[in-house]
C-alpha cells in the first residue's frame, strides 16, 4: 500500500516529468540539426559534438524527481521504509548501492567527455568534416526518434515498474549512442577512457534496475 491513499501507480506527475524529458531531448535533436546547418568549419562541428554529448548526459532522468518509488516513499533514513526499490536494491541515498554506483558512473562519463573534447580533436591536423557532420545528423535523427518513442510509451505505462524499465532502457539507448564516441571512431582518436567510462555507465544503469 502506498503512503498516500490518493496516489496512483504509476504517479501521474512522474509520467508528466518524463514526457517533459522526452520533449527536451527532441528539442536537443532539432537544435543540433539546425546548428549543424548553420556552422562551417571542422572546429565548430567538433564543438557541436562536444556540446551535444554533454547536454545528452546532463539531461538523463536519474534524479529522484523521475522515480515513481521516490514519489511514493520520500528518500531518507525512515521515509524509505516500505519502498519496493529499497527492499530490492538498497536505499538510493546510501553509498555503494546500485543507484549510487550509476550516479558515480554517470559523473565519470561526463568527466571523460570533458577531458577528451575539444583538446583531443584539436591535436589532429585533418578532420573528415563531411563524414563527422553526416554522423551527427544521423545521430540527431536517431535521438529524435528515441525521444518521441519514449514519450509515447511513458504515457501508456501502467505501473511504477514499467516506468522504471522504460526510463532505464531510454537512458541506456542514449549513453550507447553518444556523438563524441562516434566522432572518435571516425577521426581515429584515442578514446579508450571514454569507451571504458561509457561501458561502465551502461553496466551500472542496467544493474540499478535489472528489469530493463
Amino acid at each position: 500500500m502506498f503512503p498516500d491513499e490518493n496516489s496512483t501507480d504509476p504517479p501521474e506527475r512522474v509520467k508528466a516529468a518524463l514526457v517533459e524529458v522526452a520533449c527536451r531531448y527532441s528539442d536537443l535533436a532539432r537544435d543540433l540539426r539546425a546548428d549543424l546547418a548553420a556552422v562551417g568549419g571542422s572546429e565548430e562541428v567538433l564543438k557541436l559534438a562536444e556540446r551535444s554529448t554533454i547536454e545528452m548526459l546532463a539531461r538523463l532522468p536519474l534524479s529522484p524527481v523521475y522515480c515513481p518509488f521516490c514519489t511514493f516513499h520520500r528518500p531518507g533514513a525512515e521515509d524509505c521504509q516500505g519502498c519496493g526499490y529499497a527492499d530490492r536494491y538498497g536505499r538510493c541515498t546510501e553509498a555503494g548501492t546500485p543507484y549510487n554506483r550509476a550516479i558515480v558512473a554517470h559523473y565519470d562519463l561526463v568527466e571523460a567527455v570533458e577531458k577528451l573534447l575539444p583538446g583531443g580533436f584539436q591535436a589532429r591536423s585533418s578532420i573528415p568534416e563531411d563524414e563527422v557532420r553526416a554522423a551527427l545528423v544521423d545521430g540527431a535523427d536517431r535521438l529524435y526518434d528515441l525521444a518521441s518513442r519514449f514519450g509515447r510509451r511513458v504515457l501508456k505505462a501502467r505501473s511504477a515498474e514499467e516506468v522504471m524499465t522504460l526510463k532505464t532502457e531510454f537512458m541506456i539507448d542514449l549513453v550507447g549512442s553518444l556523438p563524441a564516441e562516434r566522432v572518435c571512431s571516425i577521426c581515429g582518436l584515442e578514446g579508450r577512457h571514454l569507451f571504458e567510462a561509457k561501458n561502465e555507465a551502461l553496466l551500472r544503469l542496467r544493474r540499478h534496475w535489472a528489469a530493463a
